[in-house]
């Protein structure tokens, strides 16, 4: 009699044995700056094996961004500001046919927001845009440097970390823009569970959007930094259990300030008498201001005038090569005043209103440091936030594992 041979179904699969060797997760908190977490020494505590105080750079996130994930300073990948005098090659300079409507319209919050929405997709901007508080008739002065996505297409010059995975075929997750902090914990952690990818690199937004609201240690900042512990468990936990060996990175790009006043420097200039547009341009970012000087006489006046203001300074060309964003071109401007500490410029072509919480001042000042956490030890050379791309160039070199991008 032949034995009848039943087939046995295949062993069930064990989430707790790896299925990769090791995977790099790069976890970018915005504005989680050294002084926010010494405040908030719980996070993370018992995993932590080495933490850093990291200098950041002059200037805001379209600055620090590319230079995190490129290596690369800003006078090197030329992303400093968002925008930049450059009449000739501004994209919507057809704004300028509108110059004669009423700016009590375009100065409503919603109606900018949608504008540049409009804006971006008549041009086909895959980057972030946002047309802020720029009076409507100026935008056309101003070309914009971060038309596409630094995040899946690259900077101006040099490569991402990102562009380098995709010329090799590397399996990765990055965030998509305009989800949430929540979608993009779950979309990472359904990656890891699936073993798919390894490295990861996800950028967090609450933390900076709610200390512009309350200040670098108001209401909500440590309930929020618990909430990003917990998520940060059980994200770290899903790769332990499908990799080998885990390491990961928690930092940030600057910190955060509390303003203690504010300060109307657009009025200043504008009692100079000069004419905007033939003798200067300026752009007022929230804490500086770049100037254009298109005839003797502007740049003679506007020197004498900021090279002795008590609320700022200008900042000399040494120290801006110093900084790494200096421009010989002066793409950016041909004088940078820096406002003091906590007071912002209140008009700016950023808002109308003083906010409790800002970025965007010296980068030596005690709040502005960026911050780094890791379960690995930190090399010494360490010390600026464009020296992290080193570390993720150093995870991906020891994971080969070949296959389709993950950007979800």
């Amino acid at each position: 009699m032949q034995t009848k041979r039943i087939a046995m179904p295949p062993p069930p699969s064990h989430p707790s044995t790896p299925s990769k060797k090791n995977i790099g997760l790069f976890f970018f908190i915005d504005a989680f700056g050294w002084e926010v977490y010494q405040r908030n020494r719980f996070f993370l505590a018992d995993r932590v094996k080495e933490a850093r105080k990291l200098e950041t750079i002059l200037g805001y996130s379209s600055a620090c961004d590319p230079s995190i994930i490129s290596g690369l300073l800003p006078s090197e990948h030329r992303m400093w500001s968002a925008f930049y005098y450059s009449p000739q090659t501004c994209p919507y300079r057809w704004l300028r046919f509108l110059r004669f409507l009423p700016d009590a319209l375009f100065n409503r919050g919603r109606v900018r927001y949608w504008m540049s929405q409009w804006i971006k997709r008549l041009h086909g901007f895959t980057g972030y845009f946002m047309i802020y508080s720029v009076p409507f008739r100026l935008l056309p002065y101003f070309d914009y440097s971060e038309k596409r996505s630094i995040w899946h297409e690259g900077l101006l010059l040099g490569k991402t970390i990102f562009n380098r995975l995709d010329e090799q075929n590397r399996p990765y997750y990055v965030h998509s823009s305009g989800t949430s902090d929540l979608q993009r914990f779950t979309e990472l952690r359904a990656k890891l569970d699936d073993g798919a990818i390894d490295f990861a690199y996800i950028s967090l937004g609450r933390l900076d959007a709610l200390m512009h609201r309350v200040g670098n240690n108001g209401p909500g900042v440590s309930d929020l930094l618990r909430w990003y512990d917990e998520q940060i468990r059980a994200t770290i936990a899903s790769a332990e259990r499908q990799y080998e060996q885990v390491s990961w990175y928690v930092f940030t790009d600057h910190g955060m300030h509390n303003t203690i006043g504010s300060h109307d420097l657009i009025a200043d200039v504008e009692r100079l008498g000069l004419d905007y547009g033939r003798d200067y341009v300026a752009f007022y970012d929230a804490t500086m201001g770049r100037f254009w000087t298109l005839t003797d006489r502007a740049r003679t006046a506007l020197t004498g005038l900021l090279a002795n203001h008590p609320q700022g300074r200008l900042v000399p060309d040494d120290e801006l090569k110093r900084l790494g964003v200096y421009f010989e071109d002066r793409m950016y401007g041909d004088l940078i005043f820096l406002m003091n500490s906590g007071i912002p410029i209140v008009p700016s072509f950023m808002g109308s209103k003083r906010i409790p919480g800002l970025h965007g001042f010296h980068p030596q000042d005690a709040d502005s440091y960026a911050s780094m956490l890791s379960n690995r030890h930190l090399p010494d050379s360490l010390k600026r936030i464009n020296q992290i791309y080193s570390l993720m160039e150093a995870e991906t070199q020891d994971t080969a594992t070949s296959g389709n991008k993950c950007n979800t």
